[in-house]
């Protein structure tokens, strides 16, 4: 009978949802690759001038597309970096949520569906 490999702890504090939506990071744009209420990981396909590192202050946007029939949602948040991955075509980086505010200000207007 095989042994089963060992399990790494998991650390996260809430459940991660499989979301993607855009982000703004600086003058950087990406996609969120999965987002709960305490953190997000993101993924920018342009490399930044100043990559952060972990244990680096973060702010950044999400737009909440489809969360207002009037329009997208902008909330602005501030973290802490936790890790950054570099690939061959994008950068991805994980942030633990200090603080983050929905701006209802902020809607995007789009237009409405037949």
């Amino acid at each position: 009978m095989e042994e089963e490999p060992p399990r790494r702890r998991e650390r996260r504090q809430a459940p991660r949802f499989r979301v993607v939506l855009p982000v703004t990071f600086g003058s950087a744009t990406g996609w969120t690759r999965d987002v709960s209420a305490t953190g997000v990981f993101f993924a920018v396909l342009e490399q930044p001038p100043h990559p952060p590192a972990a244990g680096a202050p973060i702010r950044l946007g999400l737009a909440l597309e489809h969360a207002d029939p009037r329009g997208a949602l902008d909330v602005h948040c501030e973290g802490t970096v936790v890790r950054v991955e570099h690939t061959a075509d994008a950068v991805g980086i994980a942030v633990r949520f200090d603080s983050y505010q929905f701006d209802p200000a902020g809607l995007t207007a789009t237009p409405a569906r037949p």
